[in-house]
């Protein structure tokens, strides 16, 4: 069985238009895995039933099928994408006997990504590497990946760029011979920008159908503040990398519930008990991180930060100045929520230099509350 040639994502509506004279309803056999794309299971894991009006009849499947994504993170990315089929079966208004034959399966890859407004029904993406701006700044001499899916990949050359008059980008590794495999955990693969110690500044990738993909990396020459990473799920449902590498502010918020109680006994009270009583006190960390200087057309990279539901930090344990991190561990990755709701979108005519700056959230208490 080859791999499906159609992904879905699966925050976006994914609508199956039926129309045809004469229709009643339309029963749909929805199924949805993860794993080999052998291990189709054999029951339905979901069946429909959508009734006609004036001959046509339409079905979201996507919200079925997002139900059975898990989006994880633990230091390195996962594919997070689902298999799915579907088979339809159209009812002839008055017409029970015999029953109609099933079409057949379509098959379909979908990730936890989203279209806009603009983009219309049933968005689809063209590309084969899943980030929007492939034009990308990061702090220097830091390794970061490309999220690429691998169905068609054959292979990439990663390039550095020879600085000085008429400098050119030299090739310094190249990688052949890619297959893809059937397996959900592998849909996506994240490839690295550096190796053995070179950084690129251009990453080619060469694809069986379809033209070369080009992603650029601009490396920021600033160590004042050091290097914070932000990984968040894309438009495209896939785990992407971005270096903030400007100011970090750390702060600690608390919240607690307060009572006045009543602390006299025999007709007296002791001044150094407490009268307002705190209960269920516990905090949670708060960063404020800086992008640094970017380019204008990482915009759109912005507001998809914005618009993730799933976000991690990594930062180095001894940047913070606080206790929140193991001293045994040089770096730590940390799940967040961000905070900030609404912010200036930036460009060069308004802005000449454009800095971002966004809060996050720990994803969780400073006090263990975990039963």
């Amino acid at each position: 069985m080859a791999l499906p040639t159609k992904d879905i994502f699966l925050r976006s509506p994914y609508w199956l238009t039926i129309q045809e004279t004469d229709l009643d309803f339309v029963l749909c056999e929805l199924r949805i895995w993860t794993g080999l794309l052998s291990a189709e299971p054999v029951l339905a894991d979901i069946k429909l039933r959508s009734t006609a009006l004036n001959d046509i009849t339409s079905i979201d499947i996507a919200e079925f099928a997002r139900d059975f994504i898990e989006v994880t993170f633990s230091g390195t990315a996962e594919s997070n994408a689902v298999f799915i089929s579907y088979q339809l079966q159209h009812f002839t208004a008055g017409v029970i006997d015999p029953l109609p034959a099933k079409e057949a399966k379509v098959y379909l890859t979908g990730f936890d990504g989203y279209g806009t407004f603009q983009d219309g029904v049933n968005f689809s993406w063209n590309k084969q590497v899943m980030i929007s701006d492939t034009n990308i700044t990061t702090y220097a001499d830091t390794n970061i990946s490309i999220p690429v899916k691998q169905n068609l990949l054959t292979g990439y050359t990663l390039y550095e760029f020879a600085a000085g008059y008429g400098g050119n980008y030299s090739a310094f590794r190249t990688v052949t011979g890619l297959f893809p495999t059937e397996t959900t955990s592998d849909m996506i693969v994240q490839v690295d920008t550096s190796y053995i110690g070179t950084y690129a500044s251009k990453i080619v990738f060469e694809f069986s159908q379809g033209q070369d993909e080009t992603v650029y990396i601009d490396y920021a020459d600033c160590n004042v503040f050091g290097n914070t990473f932000v990984y968040f799920v894309n438009r495209l449902g896939c785990t992407q990398t971005m270096s903030f590498f400007g100011k970090t502010d750390v702060n600690m918020d608390t919240s607690s519930n307060k009572y006045t109680r009543n602390i006299i006994e025999n007709g007296d009270y002791d001044p150094t008990r407490h009268q307002s009583f705190v209960l269920n006190k516990n905090g949670k960390i708060s960063l404020n991180l800086n992008t640094g200087w970017r380019q204008e057309e990482e915009n759109d990279t912005m507001i998809e930060m914005m618009l993730s539901e799933q976000v991690w930090i990594q930062i180095e344990s001894d940047k913070l100045g606080v206790g929140w991190l193991p001293k045994t561990n040089t770096t730590w990755t940390v799940p967040v929520n961000m905070v900030s709701e609404k912010t200036l979108i930036k460009n060069k005519v308004n802005d000449k230099l454009i800095n971002y700056s966004f809060s996050f959230e720990a994803a969780y208490d400073w006090i263990n509350t975990v039963r």
